[in-house]
């Protein structure tokens, strides 16, 4: 439900639009306590009676004849009411036309259409929020209809409507259908497909006026839809027996015959799941996420376990970054002064990438932050006399050690983010190219450690064993 004010001088508005209901005019009007085919008007308190939403329409948009003008109403809303009027002319003509077209005229026609229409929303007017589940029809594909079988399902009772239906009918919305496969050139062993009927009792479910997704919509977010699906396993544990029974459900929706790879998270609990999927199908590839794989590798390159002056070098670098980006004069100091609009930190692809992204930012302008912690705004600031504006200044200023890390991390991890950002880039390469592209990581990470074993060794024998 919503709320708006007048701008004809009204000063409060209870809830007025139907639950339900798209249409801007409702925005407009009040139900009428004890008479749900009526509508007040909220600028000058007239009672519409009966009509819907048309005559609601014809008296805010000021045409005479069907109704009384409101001599209230602002002249944005008038005009957005003539506008409405002229849409729902220009639709009612395209839909005669078609009908003309598919092969006569259908029973029901526009008018009854908007009657119909405007009946429902005046229905969830009176009613209320608490029985907006009960009416209309938009709702009804993803609400009760899940626990009944499709109207279309042999031994389903048929609904008034259809039985009501003449077989002539019948024969003209059939022939709709087959005029579009045929000018689609569709295959005729389409209409054995699962999601044939589901999708034709989902549009009748609708009712008349629906339109069909466009195709920037099918080749779009709908494309995008049909293939990313989810499941909740919040509630449950990642084990591998588990992910094994999640994963074989998808691949008994999909059919083991139109895979060819399979990949998931690189997780141990993962990889055996997916390798004893591979072994019970044997049709297709079970493969490690790339990027995920490249993201642990970054990860170990920075464990305080094996490399402590990385780990404590990526904190201080996070300390700085945190300190400006969570003070708005230091970071407007930074960005209009010294970077000219550039930022420190860099989102990436993963966690870890981020993290070594953000201290090759920080290594790009060390000449620009020694700069403004030097500077006299800087100084003469409140944050250059807190604790943590000393400290921030004497890593920045004083730390060499910081600035030689920071030097010898971008090292060894930039070969490494350029291969991320290859497999997380809009073509994705074959794994061949992808397998080449590490091995030239490597050698490239040897080459800046000046060939020296002692420097490269732990960072390759981290890549070859992931």
């Amino acid at each position: 439900m919503s709320s708006c004010q007048s701008t004809g001088g009204m000063t409060s508005t209870p809830t007025l639009a139907p639950v339900r209901s798209e249409d801007p005019a409702w925005a407009h009007a009040r139900a009428v306590p004890g008479a749900r085919n009526n509508t007040e008007c909220l600028y000058c308190n007239k009672i519409i009676r009966g009509g819907g939403i048309t005559r609601l329409k014809h008296h805010l948009a000021g045409i005479p004849g069907d109704v009384e003008a409101c001599k209230n109403v602002s002249e944005d809303v008038k005009w957005q009411m003539k506008e409405l009027l002229n849409e729902m002319k220009k639709s009612k003509e395209k839909r005669r036309r078609i009908r003309s077209e598919i092969g006569g005229d259908i029973d029901l026609t526009s008018d009854d259409i908007d009657d119909r229409n405007s009946m429902e929303g005046q229905s969830q007017l009176s009613k209320g929020k608490g029985k907006s589940k009960e009416s209309g029809t938009g709702e009804s594909v993803g609400g009760l209809s899940r626990f009944f079988a499709p109207r279309t399902t042999p031994g389903a009772q048929p609904s008034i409507k259809s039985s009501m239906c003449s077989n002539e009918m019948i024969v003209k919305a059939k022939m709709a259908v087959a005029r579009w496969w045929y000018d689609a050139n569709l295959p005729f062993n389409a209409a054995q497909s699962k999601f044939y009927q589901p999708a034709i009792d989902a549009m009748t479910a609708i009712g008349p006026g629906f339109k069909g997704p466009s195709l920037y919509e099918l080749r779009g977010n709908l494309l995008k839809m049909a293939v990313n699906e989810s499941v909740d396993t919040s509630g449950l544990r990642k084990d591998a027996e588990t992910l094994f029974n999640i994963f074989d459900e998808v691949v008994q929706e999909i059919g083991a015959e139109n895979l060819v790879q399979f990949i998931t998270d690189n997780d141990a609990s993962y990889k055996a799941a997916g390798k004893k999927l591979q072994q019970k199908y044997g049709s297709f590839y079970w493969s490690p996420c790339a990027a995920h794989c490249i993201d642990l590798m970054l990860e170990n390159f920075s464990d305080p376990r094996y490399f402590p002056l990385i780990d404590d070098t990526i904190k201080k670098a996070k300390k700085i970054t945190k300190f400006i980006y969570n003070h708005g004069w230091v970071l407007a100091l930074m960005r209009k002064y010294f970077t000219k609009g550039h930022d420190l930190c860099r989102p990436a692809v993963t966690r870890f990438a981020t993290n070594f992204l953000s201290i090759q930012c920080l290594l790009l302008f060390k000449k620009e932050l020694r700069q403004m912690f030097t500077c006299d705004k800087w100084i003469a600031s409140n944050h250059s006399k807190s604790s943590i504006g000393k400290e921030i200044a004497e890593i920045i200023l004083e730390d060499k050690e910081f600035w030689v890390q920071c030097q010898f991390i971008v090292k060894v991890s930039e070969p490494l983010v350029r291969v991320l950002r290859l497999v997380d880039g809009d073509e994705k390469p074959a794994m061949g190219y992808l397998y080449d592209a590490m091995e030239r990581a490597k050698e490239n990470i040897k080459a800046r450690c000046n060939n020296k074993v002692i420097l490269f060794s732990p960072f390759t024998r981290i890549i070859d064993s992931r």
